[in-house]
């Protein structure tokens, strides 16, 4: 696979080299965003700071916002967010030939986010002010640019607090259930990214959502859980390249990914080709490394990385951690141990398949695991050239703030911008800017105008029930939160007994998930009459209310019982035509999971904080 001349000639700047088997010469490490010093933080927000005053945060946001409703829903997901985090990335080694974007191992806070140290005044800032500002954290003060000039915007979804979100052992159970990358996919799309987004609110819930630094630090823990799953079975997922792309073609290692001289199969690979980089984890940076030299035989070349020993865990209290800020390691690791060691065998085989035996599997964070790659496929052919990609001088190329009409080729050319950046290339761009450095909340250049605000509705309420779209929620198969009976009222969901006692004394037996047969739970090509965005298909299908807890109790007692994850918000579905009924039954799917971990006596060490 060629590798550009502008890709070669940025490699020379900040010191990157990928040798003739396209081996990286070498790769930064993304941490933890709280593992990172005091140090390591101020030069990840001088660059961060540095990059939006020349324009790049801007064109980031305008490149995602072009390429929307190709990238998300189908399985250009993964591929093409690691490619884009990866430019974010390699632009800004431009300013600091150190910088690795950190991830948020937003696992670990899933009960209480909004008292994550994250979300504070010491790293990302908290929650908007009346005006839906930020005036704390890394971006307090910005003035972003795109699609017009205004400050960073947040709306917690629940007021001054965020609802909780999916827990650790649920993004385990889909990784452990995943056997394709088609699978994986919504049973993380679905829950995980956009649980983040809606949480956040403002900026995130729009197109250009890469305007919030939280965007970045998100979608690279969503690309390193890509990489812990392909590492849990590395014969059956690493090179794992199926389902459909947006145009409901077969997805390929082969396909380009949209906007980049790449192919699916490029972004791969960590350690290789554009790919220089890894995640932290307790192994060292070499064994991956050594198993490319070695088809090579050239292993003698390999140094060996000293093995960093990982802080003491913080000790548990009644089952939970008091403090999930100096977790050493990301939470859906550290729960494979208690996921195996205390549900009974009944719960593993329907949640955890892969953890056979009560074993947990060997997984890593995608640092540097002791397992072997398999060979990559061949995955070579021919595809347009002269793509953008980040040229020698650091400035974002011209754009414009008017959309093009949405339409998917590999090299993209849309009403007179061109992908292709050059040296001459302004600083200064078009991004419809009012001439204000105010927040401009009336009609852009976009369409519509932009708002942060009252996409969801207020604490306590239906979710669905304030959009001004939304049609009547009386559907027949609705969701109800408050059944009697314990049932989850839903074609092929399950029952969990008909005492509203919740289940009966003895040993719990969950009910089977749907087979492949009746369910389209993991069918990336649904059928496109649930991909209805009319309120009327909306409400008739997705009418789900949020509780953090179930009327019904089935916790067996447990002091820190796990919450429920929120619901999609019907703005969020529609803005991205996710496919109505594959977010509801994997709501329900999510839902059910909650019940019988409850049920099961589990206690999550990461439950502690959530409120009803």
């Amino acid at each position: 696979m060629k590798i550009t001349t502008a890709f070669i000639a940025l490699a020379a700047i900040i010191g990157v080299g990928v040798d003739a088997q396209g081996v990286c010469g070498s790769n930064v490490i993304r941490k933890e965003v709280r593992r990172l010093t005091p140090s390591e933080w101020n030069s990840v927000s001088s660059v961060a700071r540095s990059m939006n005053d020349a324009g790049w945060l801007g064109w980031f946001a305008y490149l995602h916002n072009q390429y929307f409703n190709v990238i998300h829903g189908n399985e250009f997901f993964f591929p093409w967010h690691r490619r884009f985090i990866r430019d974010f990335e390699i632009v800004g080694q431009t300013y600091d030939r150190n910088f690795a974007l950190p991830y948020w191992d937003e696992l670990r806070d899933f009960a209480n986010p909004a008292a994550s140290e994250v979300l504070s005044a010491k790293f990302l800032g908290t929650n908007g002010r009346d005006d839906r500002c930020v005036r704390d954290g890394n971006q307090a003060g910005w003035t972003l640019t795109y699609p017009n000039r205004h400050c960073l915007r947040r709306q917690y979804n629940g007021g001054d607090r965020i609802n909780a979100w999916y827990s650790p052992e649920f993004i385990q159970s889909v990784l452990s259930r995943s056997t394709r990358m088609s699978q994986l996919r919504p049973g993380i799309e679905f829950s995980l990214h956009g649980a983040i987004h809606i949480a956040m609110g403002g900026d995130m819930v729009q197109n250009h959502s890469p305007n919030d630094f939280v965007f970045w630090i998100h979608h690279a823990n969503i690309d390193r859980i890509w990489a812990v799953w392909q590492m849990m079975n590395p014969n059956q997922n690493y090179w794992s390249m199926d389902g459909l792309d947006s145009a409901n073609r077969p997805m390929q290692l082969g396909t380009p990914v949209p906007h980049y001289n790449d192919l699916a199969g490029d972004t791969v690979q960590l350690g290789m080709k554009k790919m220089c980089y890894f995640y932290d984890n307790g192994n060292t940076i070499t064994n991956r490394r050594r198993s490319l030299l070695e088809r090579r035989g050239e292993t003698k070349k390999c140094i060996p990385r000293p093995i960093v020993s990982l802080p003491p865990l913080p000790p548990l209290v009644e089952g939970v951690f008091n403090n999930v800020n100096a977790l050493p390691v990301p939470a859906d690791t550290y729960v494979q141990a208690t996921i195996s060691q205390k549900l009974p065998p009944v719960v593993l085989d329907k949640w955890f398949p892969s953890f056979t035996g009560g074993a947990a599997p060997n997984v890593t964070t995608g640092g540097a695991p002791n397992v072997a790659i398999p060979k990559a496929p061949d995955f070579q052919v021919d595809i347009p050239s002269a793509p953008y990609i980040p040229g020698s001088v650091p400035h974002p190329p011209v754009y414009s703030a008017v959309p093009p009409p949405y339409s998917y080729s590999a090299v993209p050319t849309h009403n007179g911008y061109s992908t292709i950046a050059s040296d001459s290339t302004s600083d200064s761009y078009s991004a419809v800017d009012s001439g204000s450095s105010d927040y401009s909340s009336g009609s852009s250049a976009n369409g519509g105008g932009y708002s942060a605000i009252d996409y969801g509705s207020s604490p306590g309420s239906s979710i669905y029930g304030s959009s001004s779209n939304s049609g009547s929620s009386s559907g027949s198969d609705s969701y109800s939160t408050s059944d009697e009976d314990g049932e989850y009222a839903s074609s092929g969901s399950s029952s969990y007994g008909s005492s509203s006692s919740g289940p009966s004394s003895g040993v719990y037996i969950p009910s089977p998930l749907p087979s492949g047969s009746d369910s389209s739970l993991y069918n990336s090509s649904a059928a496109s009459s649930s991909s209805s965005s009319s309120s009327a298909a909306y409400s008739a299908v997705y009418t789900e209310e949020y509780h953090a807890f179930d009327p019904v109790d089935v916790s067996k007692g447990l002091k820190y019982p796990m919450p429920n994850p929120f619901p999609m918000t019907e703005h969020f579905v529609k803005m991205h035509n996710y496919p109505v009924a594959e977010i509801h039954k994997q709501y329900l799917i999510a839902r059910e999971f909650v019940v019988d971990m409850n049920a099961a006596g589990y206690q999550s060490p990461f439950a502690k904080g959530a409120t009803a």
